[in-house]
């Protein structure tokens, strides 16, 4: 709404004795274009939510990248003009007491005014940019391009910090099975979907790293165990698309988790292309957790630094499965099995 009243305070600003194009007797009165520019882009910006949310989504889901965003281009010009022509006719039935047919007519020439085409370059340039940045965000994380730009870890800053890894099973059979090209595709489209499944979570991805995503979040906002929730959320959505991936690719991909948390130093790393690194044991220690879930054959493991840092009740058990040792390291990590997942199933 602020974009779109933005629009109309520079169309107008300074201008007297605005008139439409299509009617040189009419003039245009300042307040009702805003009022009918606010309720339009108010159901514009609630169907574009909803379209980049849920329709878009399902309806590409089994499109290539470039017909997903030809669909994109499409949508979005139609999910602009339509409010805007619904509310200009209503406004003139009511605001000027023209008949229907009349109402229908000047909605007609108002599209194809200079005045709406401007308007639909600058709200379509507009929901573009807005669009790539929600992608982003809920691609990295919510907080990522926040600490970009507060220059958070300018500055080398220490955190205690949850990391979940997730890794693809058999990959390396995988991609022979299938090929580099195809098993790229197979990668891509877990990947969309794990990332799909995760919108009511609150994380940042660190890193994708071949067949792995890396996730984080910082441990005071995790008090319930909200790795297993994640963990559970990718599973679902993995069965779900189930049998289109055994269509696609002949194979229903799994993946296993290893989540720990601990201490460690965030800062930007790099010089054209700045990055943000993490040091610390916890890295590590969650990356062997990987090799472990592999040879006793688990879908997830976590470590007792996770654990002692939840709140009871839990809707988990779990039981001890192995005392894992690090170089380097003096003391002992616990790494347990997620035993019963209550509600959810095993």
């Amino acid at each position: 709404m602020g974009g779109a009243n933005l629009f109309i305070f520079i169309k107008t600003s300074g201008i007297e004795n605005i008139t439409f194009s299509f009617n040189a007797e009419r003039e245009i009165v300042v307040l009702k274009a805003y009022t009918r520019v606010s309720v339009s882009s108010f159901i514009i910006g609630c169907i574009l939510l909803l379209n980049e949310s849920y329709f878009h989504p399902y309806i590409t889901r089994n499109l290539s990248f470039i017909f997903k965003r030809l669909v994109w281009q499409l949508g979005v010009a139609f999910i602009i003009t339509v409010p805007i022509a619904v509310v200009f006719t209503i406004s003139e039935r009511i605001d000027q007491g023209y008949s229907l047919w009349y109402s229908v007519q000047n909605t007609s020439n108002f599209l194809t005014s200079g005045v709406f085409i401007s308007y639909f370059i600058y709200y379509y340039i507009l929901s573009s940019v807005i669009s790539f940045l929600r992608r982003l965000r809920n691609t990295f994380g919510q907080n990522v391009f926040y600490n970009y730009l507060i220059g958070k870890y300018s500055s080398p800053l220490e955190e205690h910090r949850v990391f979940m890894f997730i890794d693809l099973n058999d990959s390396t059979a995988l991609a022979e099975n299938l090929g580099h090209t195809k098993y790229s595709r197979l990668l891509n489209k877990c990947f969309d979907d794990i990332i799909m499944s995760l919108k009511r979570f609150d994380y940042d991805i660190y890193q994708f790293v071949g067949d792995e995503i890396v996730f984080t979040w910082l441990t005071n906002k995790d008090k319930s165990g909200q790795s297993i929730a994640m963990f559970e959320a990718i599973k679902n959505q993995l069965q779900n698309f189930k049998e289109m991936n055994i269509k696609l690719f002949g194979v229903q991909p799994r993946f296993k988790a290893a989540v720990s948390c601990g201490p460690v130093t965030g800062t930007l790393v790099g010089h054209k292309s700045k990055n943000i690194a993490y040091h610390g044991d916890v890295l590590n220690t969650a990356s062997r957790l990987l090799g472990l879930c592999k040879s006793f054959k688990e879908d997830i493991l976590v470590t007792d630094f996770y654990l002692s840092k939840l709140k009871e009740p839990l809707n988990f058990e779990t039981t001890h499965l192995v005392t894992l040792k690090l170089k380097g390291k003096s003391n002992a990590t616990e790494v347990y099995r997620i035993k019963t997942l209550m509600g959810q199933g095993s």
